[in-house]
């Protein structure tokens, strides 16, 4: 009775009525700003699961862009740790930011190229025909030789085993984008080798807000280091602020 007395005493003493309302409107900040924060993570949630809903419903669009380029699109997924651990492999304690996947076909058909014969003798053949060929498109390139070697008879013409090299710089992008008004995740391919499909994509974003990925990036961080330090504290000449080099030591419990 003795403590209640004693509080409703400080509550109505008209000396703690400025003090009492101070700590009145920061209890009430604090409760605001953390229903600030839930309601924003409850948005946050549900945008996530409607993005992988509509994601999971897509299908990949191929399409040739401004600059003439092949190009695909499809939405990507924005998955937790714990959901990804389904979806890929990973070394333990570093798992992926982002993961792109795609599946690619090149059709394409060489035409109108000369065909050399060449007196060269090649095993048990005198001749051979060859051509090459080279193309260059923007950033990547495509360079093919083909040898049929050949022994020519009054009765018969007799070929062997044709020798095709086949060298190719195939230039491509994939990139991992967010749409600034809507917030929905896109894959973006792109290619300048022509004749090219993108069958397939898949795009993954790891979701860094969720408590399994901060409690994983803080099992990687290092407790000690060598850093500068910056301060203020007492000296032989009394209080003043300096600057020092060494190392500095920070237990997990203190990291955030």
């Amino acid at each position: 009775m003795i403590i209640v007395r004693n509080i409703l005493a400080f509550i109505t003493d008209p000396k703690n009525t400025r003090m009492l309302l101070l700590g009145f409107i920061v209890v009430l900040c604090m409760l605001l700003l953390r229903q600030c924060q839930q309601t924003e993570a409850a948005r946050t949630e549900t945008a996530r699961i409607d993005n992988n809903w509509k994601a999971s419903l897509d299908t990949i669009e191929n399409y040739v862009n401004d600059k003439g380029n092949a190009a695909a699109e499809i939405r990507a997924l924005n998955l937790t740790l714990e959901e990804v651990k389904g979806e890929l492999e990973f070394e333990k304690n570093k798992p992926p930011v982002t993961v792109i996947k795609t599946e690619t076909v090149i059709q394409e058909k060489i035409v109108e190229v000369p065909v050399t014969v060449k007196d060269t003798i090649i095993g048990n053949f005198d001749s051979a025909l060859s051509f090459t060929s080279k193309n260059e498109w923007g950033n990547s390139f495509r360079e093919i030789g083909v040898t049929v070697p050949y022994t020519f008879s009054v009765d018969s013409t007799l070929f062997g085993d044709a020798t095709i090299d086949l060298k190719q710089n195939i230039w491509l992008t994939a990139s991992l984008i967010r749409d600034k008004k809507t917030k929905e995740l896109f894959v973006n391919l792109e290619t300048d080798y022509p004749g090219t499909t993108f069958n397939s994509a898949k795009g993954i974003m790891i979701d860094q807000s969720s408590s399994a990925f901060k409690d994983l990036q803080l099992q990687n961080r290092k407790t000690f280091g060598l850093g500068i330090h910056l301060g203020y504290g007492l000296g032989t000449n009394g209080a003043s602020p300096y600057v020092g080099f060494g190392v500095h030591y920070s237990p997990k419990f203190l990291q955030w």
